[in-house]
C-alpha cells in the first residue's frame, strides 16, 4: 500500500539513513574499525546495513542491554558487540562462520584473540597519531612491544596459510584484519614489520579484496611510521613559590547572539519542523505548502551547498560518516537552522549537496560555529518559482535528485 510505503520511507528519512529501502541499522561512532568490521561481513554475506553515525545517546538508551556501540537494530530487536553482530549477519553462510563444530570453534578462537591480544595495542599505537589518544611514550612502546607479539603468533600460522581457517576468508580475517588497517597505515613502518612477511602478505590479500575495499577504501602500509601528535607531559612541574592571588577580574560579559538581536520574525522554526516532520503519509511534498505560506523572507534565508571534494568520495561509508560529523558540529545553532544533506551518485563516486533554511540573510552564523563548513560552497537560494521546486526535492525527493540516484540523506533538525 502507498500510505505504508511512505510511512517507512518517512520513518527511515528520520534516521538519516538510504530512505528507499528498509535495511538494519548499525549504530557506530565515526571510523570505528569495529563499526568497518560488522560492514565487512555484511558485504560477505550479502545483507543490507545502513550505517549511523550521529544519533543521540539519549535516543540509543535502552535499545540494548549494554549501551554501547556499534550496535545493530534489527527487526527482532537490537544486537550489541561486534563480534555478535558479524556472526549474526553472516549466520547463513557457513563459509564465513565454519562449515563444521571445529572450523566455527577455530574462527571464534582467533576472533577472541583479536579481542584480547590485538585490539587494545593496536589502539594504543595508532590512536595518538590521530589525536583520539594522548600520547604518552612509555604507553606506546609496551603496546606496540604487546602488537608484535601477538602478530607472531599470526606470522606463525599463516607461514604455510593463506588464510587462518581454511581457504577462504572467513570472520576470523575479517576482525583482524580491521583492527590492524590503523596500525599498519601509521605505526607499523618496514622495520617493524621486517619478521612479519606473512602477516603483512595476509593483510595486503585481504584488504585488497573488492568487499573490504567498499566498506575501508584503499589501504598503503606506511613504509615509516607516522609521528604521534605532541606528547603529554610526564615531568612533574618545578614547585614555585606561589603568588599572592590578584583581585578577581570581573566576570566576562556572555557575548550576544547576533541573531537573537534581529528584528522579530512571523516565522516560527520549530513550527515548521513540526510540520515537516509529521507530513501526512510520510510525503514531505505535502509540508511545502505551509512553509511558503508562513516564510518570512526577510527574516530568513534559504541557501544551496556544495561539498568543494566531491571528487573525493568514492566511499558511501565514508562519505555518510562525513556528512554526519557535519551535522554533529552544527549543534550550535540548531535553533536557527533546518537542512537536509543529500549524497547522490553511485557506490563508487558519490557528490554531497545541502538545502538549508537559516535566521538572517546569510549562511555566516554557520559557518562561525563549524569548522567544517569552509569545505562546502553556499549560494543563496532567490524564491523563484523555479527555485522553489528544487527547494522542495531538495527537501522531500525519496530516489532522485539532480538526476542522480539519492544514496542517503540526512535530516539537520
Amino acid at each position: 500500500d502507498t500510505q505504508q510505503l511512505a510511512k517507512e520511507k518517512a520513518q527511515y528519512r528520520e534516521g538519516g539513513s538510504t530512505r528507499a529501502k528498509k535495511r538494519m541499522k548499525l549504530y557506530a561512532r565515526p571510523g570505528s574499525f569495529r563499526a568497518q568490521k560488522v560492514l565487512v561481513a555484511s558485504q560477505y554475506a550479502g545483507k543490507s546495513v545502513t550505517v549511523v553515525t550521529d544519533a543521540k545517546e539519549k535516543d540509543l538508551k535502552g535499545k540494548a542491554p549494554a549501551d554501547r556501540l556499534p550496535l545493530l537494530e534489527t527487526d527482532k530487536g537490537c544486537l550489541f558487540e561486534s563480534n555478535a553482530i558479524m556472526r549474526f549477519l553472516a549466520s547463513d553462510k557457513p563459509e564465513l562462520v565454519g562449515k563444521d563444530a571445529f572450523e566455527s570453534a577455530e574462527i571464534n578462537s582467533w576472533m577472541d584473540f583479536c579481542t584480547n591480544e590485538i585490539e587494545v595495542p593496536a589502539q594504543c599505537v595508532s590512536y595518538p597519531v590521530i589525536g583520539w589518544m594522548d600520547n604518552v611514550p612509555e604507553v606506546s612502546a609496551k603496546a606496540l612491544k604487546d602488537l608484535t607479539s601477538a602478530l607472531s603468533v599470526l606470522e606463525e600460522h599463516l607461514k604455510l596459510r593463506t588464510f587462518l581457517v581454511g581457504r577462504s576468508i572467513t570472520l576470523a580475517d575479517i576482525s583482524i584484519a580491521a583492527a590492524l588497517v590503523l596500525p599498519m597505515k601509521l605505526s607499523l613502518g618496514d622495520k617493524e614489520r621486517k619478521s612479519l612477511t606473512c602477516v603483512t602478505r595476509w593483510f595486503n590479500t585481504c584488504v585488497n579484496q573488492e568487499k573490504f575495499v567498499k566498506v575501508i577504501g584503499p589501504v598503503t602500509v606506511c613504509k615509516k611510521p607516522t609521528k604521534p601528535k605532541a606528547a603529554a607531559k610526564s615531568a612533574a612541574p618545578k614547585k614555585v613559590e606561589k603568588p599572592a592571588a590578584p583581585e578577581p577580574a570581573p566576570a566576562p560579559e556572555k557575548p550576544k547572539d547576533p541573531l537573537a538581536a534581529l528584528p522579530k520574525s512571523s516565522f516560527v522554526l520549530d513550527s515548521w519542523k513540526r510540520q515537516y516532520s509529521n507530513a501526512p503519509g510520510g510525503d514531505y511534498y505535502k509540508s511545502m505548502d505551509w512553509l511558503w505560506e508562513n516564510f518570512d523572507a526577510e527574516g530568513w534565508s534559504i541557501h544551496k551547498s556544495v561539498y568543494n571534494y566531491n571528487e573525493e568520495c568514492k566511499i558511501v561509508f565514508q562519505t555518510s560518516n562525513l556528512c554526519g560529523g557535519f551535522m554533529q558540529r552544527s549543534d550550535a545553532v540548531r535553533k536557527y537552522l533546518f537542512g537536509v544533506i543529500d549524497i547522490l551518485g553511485t557506490e563508487s563516486q558519490q557528490e554531497v549537496h545541502g538545502m538549508w533554511l537559516i535566521r538572517g540573510q546569510d549562511m555566516q552564523p554557520l559557518i562561525d560555529a563549524n569548522p567544517d563548513a569552509e569545505y562546502h560552497t553556499f549560494t543563496k537560494m532567490e524564491l523563484t518559482e523555479e527555485n522553489k521546486k528544487i527547494i522542495a526535492d531538495c527537501w522531500c525527493a525519496e530516489s532522485k535528485l539532480y538526476g542522480k540516484d539519492i544514496l542517503d540523506s540526512k535530516v539537520f533538525k
